[in-house]
């Protein structure tokens, strides 16, 4: 009994040794291929048939049999991507792109000044044609050009015909009375529609304030129109500094005032000046009062070179200093010369 289980056994590993000889494992996979049939167990002189997945093209053998060693010879297939052609050309516009092999995507934009009418991209099918239409770029049109309240159109030029288009200017002005504020052009920009318009306003000012010193000339308490004028005058002695007049400006206020400057009083009892282009003594000067602006030069004694000199000095707002140079002479001193009397020196101007 032993004896022929023993035989049984030998005899049956023979067989499965046979049998594995003639079975091949599963084929090898393809990059973007499948193939048929699909079995559990492949004999030897099984074979298979590939074929590329959609959107794939193929290129060598496709078939792969099973050997009688148990081992799968080697399809030579390759699988590549459909290619599709150009997807243009795209009239005032760009297509951007990497590649136009299945499953990519281009993308599509308009020049400056036009827009895109369609999808914005596209994709590569598996059919090598590309998803939907090919886009337009249409011109940037705006609308009738606005017109700002108190305004008028001036002057417009659209490109074709009443259609305005990208950068085409409109040009405004104010009606009568009314001040622009802003550009007197408008543009159609790149969104479709106009850059900002201007303003037209009615500007007023109140009536100016009263200057120290001074007064204005006839000048009712009314509201004042852009560009007109009042002016201005000072009180006895006194000097205006600055412009007479002054304008009602477009943001309603008035351009800068004059001043009134005081005088001064020279505060010398007795001298002998330069004023005015004449050498006379103070006393001479109508109540001592000379205008702001106005010089006077003074005789300075120079001791050493026993001779005068110039000191000037002016009247500036009311105030007046004194050269310190200069020395009022006594009455009690009879022997001191008074400048005024001595030779001018050499480098006195």
């Amino acid at each position: 009994m032993m004896l022929g289980f023993s035989v049984f056994l030998c005899l049956l590993g023979l067989l499965n040794s046979a049998t594995a000889g003639r079975v091949c494992s599963i084929p090898p996979q393809l990059q973007s291929a499948t193939y048929k049939p699909v079995k559990n167990v492949y004999e030897m002189g099984d074979f298979v048939v590939y074929s590329c997945l959609p959107g794939y093209v193929s290129q060598g053998s496709i078939q792969a049999f099973c050997l009688s060693a148990g081992i799968w010879n080697h399809a030579t297939l390759t699988c590549r991507r459909k290619r599709c052609g150009f997807p243009g050309p795209l009239e005032n516009g760009k297509i951007n792109q990497t590649e136009i092999n299945f499953q990519s995507w281009v993308t599509y934009s308009c020049n400056k000044g036009y827009v895109l009418h369609g999808a914005n991209q596209s994709m590569c099918t598996d059919r090598g044609t590309w998803t939907g239409q090919l886009p337009t770029c249409g011109p940037i049109t705006c609308s009738i050009p606005p017109v700002p309240e108190n305004g008028k159109i001036a002057s417009d030029f659209p490109k074709v015909q009443n259609i305005s288009s990208y950068l085409d200017l409109v040009k405004y002005e104010c009606l009568p009375r009314y001040v622009m504020f802003g550009n007197d052009t408008a543009t159609c920009t790149a969104s479709g529609n106009w850059s900002d318009l201007p303003e037209c306003r009615d500007v007023k000012c109140n009536r100016p304030t009263e200057i120290e010193n001074g007064f204005i000339s006839f000048s009712p308490a009314r509201k004042y129109d852009l560009g007109e004028s009042v002016t201005y005058g000072c009180k006895p002695t006194y000097v205006l500094d600055g412009l007479r007049t002054s304008i009602c400006e477009k943001d309603g206020e008035w351009t800068p005032k004059p001043t009134c400057r005081a005088p001064c009083r020279i505060t010398t009892k007795k001298a002998v000046v330069i004023y005015n282009g004449r050498k006379l003594s103070v006393d001479k000067i109508s109540n001592h009062l000379i205008q702001h602006g106005d010089t006077i030069a003074y005789y300075c004694k120079n001791k050493a070179e026993k001779c005068a000199y110039m000191a000037e000095t002016h009247c500036v707002d009311g105030n007046f200093t004194v050269p310190s140079c200069y020395k009022e002479q006594s009455s009690w001193n009879i022997f001191s010369t008074d400048p005024s009397k001595m030779q001018l020196c050499a480098n006195a101007s």
